[in-house]
This record gives C-alpha cells, structure tokens and sequence, in this order.
C-alpha cells in the first residue's frame, strides 16, 4: 500500500494516464501528474516496473533526460522489453548521455528478442545502414518483416523502399498496394507506388490505381498531385475515376476529378 492505495491499482492507474498521456490526451497528462508523487515513492523502493514509468515521465514530458535514463537503466537491467526499447532510442540520439550505437543496439536486440515489434523495426532499420552494427540488409529485410506483420507501419514503408531500391518491384507492389488505400504508407510510399503503376514496374500498369495514388496524395497534403491527377483524369471515364477513389477510399476527390468541361 501507498498512502492507502493497492500497488496494483497505482500500476494501472499510471498506466492507463500514460497511455493517454502518450497519445496526447490533455486530460491523460493530467492524469500523470497527479499521481507521479505515488509513483516516485514506490520507484524509490525499487520496483522496476515503477522505475520504467518514472523513466518514460522523465523522458515524454518531463524532458529530463539525465532522469529518464537512470530509471530505464534501472528497469532495462531487470529484461523489461519497453525500458530496453526506449534506452535503446536515448543512447541512439545522446539524450542523457552519450550517443552510443553499438549499445544502443544491444538494448533493442533484446528488447526485440522478447517480441518487442518497435525494437526489431529499430534494429532493422540500424542493420540496414550499418549503425552500431554490421550492415546487413538480409538481418535488415528479416527483422522489418517481422514488424511489419506485427503491425508497424514505418515498418511497410522502409521495406517497401528497400525492395524498390534492391529492383524487387513486385514485392515493394505488393507492400505498398496493402498499405497505401488504408492510410498508413507516407507520401514518398505513395508517390513511388503512383510511378510503379505508370511504368509497370512490378506488374501491368494501372491507371485507375495510378489516380488513386494521385487521390491519396492530396489526402496526405501533397498539393502537386492535383496536376497529376488531373492530367491522368483526362484519359479517364468518369466511372473509372470513381473506381480510383473506392480503391483510395478517398471519396472526396472523385466529382473533383470527373468534373468535364
């Protein structure tokens, strides 16, 4: 007990305001704020799991980062993935202490060897340019994979980019067509997936899709791909244009796009 209050409730408690704390929900930082005394004394009994959630404070809102990283050390030490994961990503960029890759490596192989899928993204992308670690784009393509199919969406992106830059079209095709309609690919994922369709690369070209992509961009605030898009409109009937914007899902272009002089 602390002050009266069950540990495990404390636990869930914090939890759940740092949930929404990360996610930006004013009333979630709020939230932390008033209980992170509770949480501070029962991190000062030693308790990592308690050490984590000081440390991730100190880190997102408290910009302490000396602070942040003698509590993650404390937690990471005792294999909690997501202590690893985030000393990992405060020894990659020198916040509260020195850049170091190498180490900053070792954190995220473990943390990603526990599941953790934002680790084995971290990693993949580090094995990719060769920081803190040897270049390996086979351990880079392994490790991507692995957390794209646990859900990371940087992780579809970089991949795809990776097997466009390798001439494996047919596979970035095939990443970049699950992801771009869905919203989660970023602009050069989509403006790369626009130029496969026009030239063929990696499958028959599509024009249809072509000005889906050109949809999806204006989505994302890519002001350009209204030329595009109206330059691929013109070839098009207005029900293939319709079917650009059901595949996008980006029904807000299409009468934009069908208008006719």
């Amino acid at each position: 007990m602390v002050d009266g209050v069950d540990r495990f409730d404390l636990m869930e408690a914090a939890s759940l305001a740092l949930r929404d704390g990360l996610r930006g929900i004013a009333e979630g930082v709020n939230r932390v704020d008033s209980i992170i005394a509770q949480v501070q004394e029962v991190t000062d009994s030693g308790d990592p799991h308690f050490q984590e959630i000081v440390g991730v404070v100190a880190l997102e809102f408290q910009k302490d980062y000396e602070k942040a990283n003698r509590y993650l050390s404390l937690a990471a030490k005792t294999d909690i993935p997501s202590a690893q994961r985030r000393l990992g990503f405060m020894l990659s960029l020198g916040l509260g202490a020195e850049i170091n890759l190498e180490a900053a490596a070792t954190f995220y192989r473990q943390a990603a060897e526990a599941g953790d899928a934002v680790a084995k993204h971290n990693l993949g992308c580090m094995y990719l340019f060769g920081d803190g670690v040897a270049k390996s784009p086979k351990q880079a393509i392994k490790l991507l994979e692995e957390a794209m199919a646990e859900g990371i969406s940087q992780s579809a992106n970089c991949l795809a980019d990776v097997k466009r830059q390798m001439k494996d079209y047919a596979g970035a095709r095939e990443i970049l067509e699950r992801i771009v309609p869905v919203g989660d690919a970023t602009i050069a994922s989509v403006q790369s997936l626009a130029t496969m369709y026009y030239y063929g690369l990696g499958g028959a070209p599509d024009r249809v899709k072509e000005m889906g992509c050109y949809m999806k961009l204006l989505d994302l605030g890519d002001g350009d791909a209204m030329h595009y898009g109206h330059t691929t409109a013109s070839g098009m009937t207005i029900d293939e244009i319709r079917e650009a914007a059901v595949w996008a899902k980006s029904d807000a272009w299409a009468d934009i796009f069908a208008k006719r002089d």
